[in-house]
């Protein structure tokens, strides 16, 4: 879709953009562990293997329990079966078996996820985090005409509406600090089911 790409892409500018701005903050100091002051940090998360276009911000403060904070992304998939053009937007599932009698060749998913976390750190170097989000799933089916009338040398896509919908995502992981500026990530999900893995960049405020 139109509007993921631009998501995506928006994404993409504003995790350079925080980047490009820590080297411009002025009184500000690399970050020497997670307990050495208050911190924020930005980066990049994915969940593989469906939704590699992410983005994450963390805030961590010895205020809060030694080294409590919080922890958010945003992750989404990078196409869409719509944005293909053997995309057909007035066939349902139902008219491809039954009406048309076609054969279902794959089905596939388009998915947006907002998370939010708690973060604590529990060692100067390590940090775990764990909470709840929101993820909006679009499913799709492919199916094959043999008659290749249809879509593209047979194949097309429709929308499976019955699989479509709003979906509880549960999310934890670790943030393991790598050096003064850069820290890695790695966990897991639920909705859609796979393995977090990112790089956040922190600062002291």
């Amino acid at each position: 879709m139109a509007v993921q790409a631009r998501l995506s892409f928006c994404l993409c500018v504003g995790l350079v953009a925080s980047t490009l701005s820590f080297k411009n903050l002025s009184g500000q100091q690399l970050a020497a562990h997670f307990r050495s002051g208050p911190q924020l940090g930005v980066g990049w998360v994915a969940n593989v293997p469906t939704s590699y276009v992410g983005f994450s911000v963390m805030a961590l403060t010895p205020a809060v329990l030694g080294g409590g904070g919080l922890y958010a992304d945003i992750k989404v998939t990078s196409s869409s079966p719509e944005s293909q053009a053997g995309f057909l937007p007035d066939v349902t599932p139902q008219g491809a078996e039954l009406t048309f009698g076609d054969l279902l060749f794959t089905d596939e998913s388009e998915w947006l996820t907002i998370d939010l976390a708690a973060v604590y750190a529990v060692t100067a170097e390590f940090a775990l985090y764990a909470g709840a989000g929101y993820s909006d799933q679009k499913h799709y089916r492919q199916y094959y005409d043999e008659s290749e009338t249809r879509g593209e040398f047979g194949f097309y896509w429709v929308s499976d509406p019955e699989e479509t919908g709003t979906r509880v995502n549960l999310l934890g992981g670790a943030i393991m600090r790598v050096n003064r500026l850069a820290a890695f990530q790695a966990g897991g999900q639920t909705q859609p089911a796979g393995v977090n893995v990112g790089v956040v960049l922190t600062l002291v405020r």
